[in-house]
C-alpha cells in the first residue's frame, strides 16, 4: 500500500468513495461529499487550490485501485483549514489504513503550515469519531446537515415587499444587513465579486426600496446547492422572510435542475430550524465537529 499526492486520473475513484461514505449514517463525513468528478473540481476551483497540493491518496501501487484518501480544503496560504477526513474502501477497513492516512496527514498540514484543522463526521460514525480523537482531534460543537429534496412552494409575498434575484449594485446594501446578522467579516470587494463569481446566488426582499433581507447560495455545485447565510433586518425579523427568500431562492435552482438544497445548522437555533423544516428541509445528518490544533 501506497499513500501519496493526487493526481488527476483518481477523480472518478475518489468521488465513487465519497459517495459510498455519504449513503449510510456509520460512514458519514461532512467532507468529502462529491457525488462527481464535476463537484470534485468545482470544490477546488471554489477555494482557489490544487488538489495535488491538498490531497492524499492510498493506493496499492501505480496501477491498483484506490483505497483511501484524506486532505484538506482551505483558502490560499491560510492556516486554518477544513479536513476531509480519512475515508477507506469498505473492503479494505480494519487494516489500520484510516490512521496510516491521518499520520500522513498531519505531516502534511505542518508542511502546508496549517495550524488548525476542523472535522466534522456524523455521529453515528463511532469509528471515525474514535479515530479522530485518538489522534488528539477534540469535539467542539455539533450541527445538523438538513436536506431539501424537492422545489419548495413560495409563499405569498407580504404586502409591501418586493422579491427579486440580487444584482451586483445591491452589493453595499447586502453587505451592510450581512454585518448587522453577526456574520464573519466581509469587505465590500470581496461581497461585489460574490455577486458576479457565477458560483452564488443571491436574493433579497425590498420594502419602500430598501433592502431589508436576503439570502446567498453557494452553486458550485449545481445540483445541491448550499444555503450559506440568510439576514433580515432586526424590525422585520420573526415574519417569514428570511423563509420566503430560500423558498425564492430554491425555487429558481430547482427549476435549473438542481436535485436537492443544503445546509448546516446548530441544532441550538430552534428558530432557524423550524424555519427551514417550513421550507421543505429535513435533519438529514447530525455532526461532530472536532477540532486539532498541530
Amino acid at each position: 500500500m501506497t499513500i501519496r499526492p493526487f493526481r488527476q486520473r483518481d477523480a472518478s475513484a475518489l468521488a465513487e468513495l465519497a459517495r459510498e461514505c455519504a449513503r449510510g449514517e456509520t460512514d458519514f463525513v461532512l467532507n468529502p461529499m462529491w457525488e462527481s468528478v464535476d463537484e470534485f473540481e468545482a470544490e477546488f476551483t471554489r477555494f482557489g487550490i490544487d488538489p495535488e497540493e491538498h490531497l492524499l491518496v492510498a493506493d496499492v501501487g501505480d496501477d491498483g485501485e484506490v483505497q483511501g484518501m484524506v486532505g484538506y480544503l482551505r483558502k490560499p496560504g491560510e492556516s486554518e483549514a477544513g479536513m476531509f477526513c480519512p475515508i477507506v474502501r469498505r473492503a479494505d477497513r480494519g487494516r489500520g489504513l484510516g490512521g496510516e492516512l491521518l499520520r500522513e496527514a498531519q505531516k502534511l498540514g505542518g508542511k502546508l503550515g496549517i495550524e488548525l484543522a476542523t472535522a466534522g463526521i456524523g455521529t453515528r460514525n463511532r469509528m471515525g469519531y474514535t479515530l479522530l480523537t485518538s489522534h488528539g482531534f477534540r469535539p467542539v460543537r455539533q450541527a445538523y446537515v438538513m436536506k431539501c429534496d424537492r422545489a419548495p412552494e413560495v409563499p405569498e409575498t407580504p404586502e409591501g415587499i418586493t422579491v427579486d434575484v440580487a444584482g451586483v449594485d445591491d452589493a453595499p446594501a447586502i453587505l451592510d444587513l450581512y454585518l448587522e446578522s453577526g456574520f464573519e467579516g466581509r469587505a465590500g470587494d470581496a461581497m461585489r465579486k460574490l455577486l458576479d463569481d457565477g458560483r452564488h446566488a443571491h436574493a433579497v426582499a425590498r420594502k419602500d426600496g430598501e433592502i431589508v433581507a436576503f439570502v446567498e447560495l453557494e452553486t458550485h455545485w449545481p445540483k445541491r446547492p448550499w444555503v450559506s447565510f440568510v439576514g433580515v433586518s432586526t424590525p422585520l425579523r420573526d415574519q417569514g422572510l428570511g423563509s420566503l427568500l430560500v423558498a425564492f431562492s430554491l425555487a429558481q435552482q430547482f427549476e435549473a435542475g438542481a436535485k436537492a438544497g443544503l445546509l448546516a445548522l446548530s441544532p441550538s437555533n430552534r428558530t432557524a430550524l423550524r424555519a427551514y423544516e417550513k421550507v421543505g428541509f429535513r435533519r438529514f445528518r447530525l455532526i461532530d465537529a472536532l477540532e486539532k490544533r498541530f
